[in-house]
């Protein structure tokens, strides 16, 4: 086997259904497993996502049953999109709000944006030159 490589990225929510369909709506993440743990103290429901064709790495949504997920804001979660104008409207009309306009940042061959999805987590969204 290779050495390690990066697998998911997980992050906390509050409302599950709700965050489920803002990164199918926005990113055309798809569902690949769903898990609930209903037998343990912190009781937990958790959507693993990804691309249609299972090809990229998962993000993982996870919910506490019995508590708040933590404030968003402390982790970034990246994006490679096409066409960067249509995404950032996609985002806003599923309800992100658009933190930075897209920027072009010709020095570094990319155009980037920022949105925080309905819950606040920080999305950085970039497309290359």
């Amino acid at each position: 086997m290779p050495g390690p490589r990066f697998a998911f990225t997980k992050i906390l929510v509050n409302d599950l259904p709700a965050q489920f369909d803002f990164y199918s709506t926005v990113f055309g993440r798809v569902e690949r497993t769903r898990y609930e743990f209903d037998d343990r103290p912190d009781a937990l429901a958790e959507i693993i996502m990804t691309s249609p064709d299972g090809a990229e790495q998962s993000l993982v949504l996870l919910h506490y049953k019995n508590r708040p997920a933590p404030a968003p804001g402390s982790a970034v979660i990246g994006f490679e999109v096409q066409g960067l104008d249509d995404v950032v409207r996609r985002a806003a009309a599923a309800g992100a709000t658009v933190t930075q306009q897209p920027t072009t940042m010709a020095d570094i061959g990319i155009r980037v944006a920022f949105v925080a999805d309905p819950e606040g987590h920080v999305l950085e969204l970039f497309e290359r030159l």
